[in-house]
C-alpha cells in the first residue's frame, strides 16, 4: 500500500514503521513537515510514480521507516538507508535499496550489540520532498549525555546528513528549558536568537505530545523551519 504522510498516525505504526507514523502525527498537529508518502511493500512502479506526480514532487529524500525504528527502547539511528536529492529516475532503485537495508551487516551488528531478540525489522519506505536546507541540525529536548533538563540545539550549514553521520563538528547551543534563555553557545553563529527560541518552543511542543524527551531533526530554508523527523531519546 501507498499512503500520503498526512493520512497516517501512531495507530499505523505496525504497517508504516516508527519514522513515518511520527511524521504523520506531526503533520496532524500542524508542524511544518515536508510533504510525501510511504510505501509499505514493494509497490507497483506505476503507483509510485502516480503518487509522486500527484504530490508534485521534484527532488526527494528516500529513507527507511522500519517497524522497530525510532521506538521507546531502541532508535536504530543511522542503521537503515537514507538517500538524498533523488530525482524521479532514481526513486525506484533507492526504494528497493531501503527495503533491503534490514538485511545489512550494520543491522545484524546493531541487533547483536544491543542483545535485541524480538524487534520486527520489516521496512517501509518514505519518499519525501527534499528541502535543501540553508542550515540544518538536531535538537534534543533533554541533554542526551548528562540527562540535564536543558534543550540542546546543534547546527551546521547546508544539509544535516554530515552532522547525523558525525562527519562535522556542529555549533552547539544550550537553552534553559523553563525560560528559553540561551545559556551557552559553542561554535559559529548561524541562528538568530529568535530562531533559537522558535525552535525551542517547537521542541517542547513535540515533547509534550509524545510524552518523552525528543531527538528532532530540522532544517531552515529561506527563514522557514521544517521538521524532518522526531524520535524518543533512548540514551537516557
Amino acid at each position: 500500500m501507498i499512503y500520503k504522510l498526512d493520512e497516517i498516525s501512531k495507530k499505523d505504526i505496525q504497517e508504516v514503521g516508527g519514522k513515518a507514523s511520527n511524521l504523520g502525527e506531526l503533520i496532524k498537529l500542524g508542524f511544518n513537515v515536508p510533504k510525501g508518502f510511504v510505501c509499505t511493500s514493494k509497490e507497483n512502479i506505476e503507483d509510485i510514480y502516480n503518487m509522486y506526480n500527484k504530490l508534485k514532487l521534484d527532488k526527494v529524500a528516500v529513507r527507511s521507516s522500519a517497524i522497530c525504528e525510532d521506538g521507546t527502547q531502541n532508535s536504530y539511528a543511522g542503521q537503515f538507508e537514507t538517500f538524498l536529492n533523488i530525482n524521479k529516475e532514481e526513486i525506484i532503485k533507492s526504494i528497493e535499496k531501503c527495503y533491503d537495508s534490514n538485511k545489512s551487516e550494520n543491522i545484524k551488528g546493531y541487533i547483536n550489540e544491543k542483545n535485541i531478540v524480538d524487534d520486527n525489522t520489516k521496512v517501509s519506505v518514505i519518499v519525501q520532498e527534499m528541502i535543501d536546507g540553508d542550515i540544518s541540525g538536531v535538537m534534543f529536548t533533554k541533554n542526551p549525555v548528562s540527562g540535564n533538563d536543558t534543550i540542546i540545539i546543534e547546527s551546521i550549514l547546508g544539509l544535516g546528513e554530515k552532522l547525523v553521520q558525525g562527519k562535522v563538528t556542529p555549533t552547539q547551543i544550550t537553552i534553559n528549558k523553563n525560560t528559553l534563555i540561551i545559556e551557552n553557545k559553542i561554535g559559529k553563529e548561524m541562528l538568530s536568537d529568535n530562531e533559537i527560541k522558535t525552535l525551542s518552543r517547537i521542541g517542547l511542543d513535540i515533547e509534550i505530545f509524545f510524552k518523552a524527551p525528543q531527538d528532532i531533526e530540522w532544517c531552515l530554508k529561506d527563514e522557514e523551519i521544517y521538521i524532518l523527523q522526531t524520535r524518543n531519546i533512548t540514551t537516557l
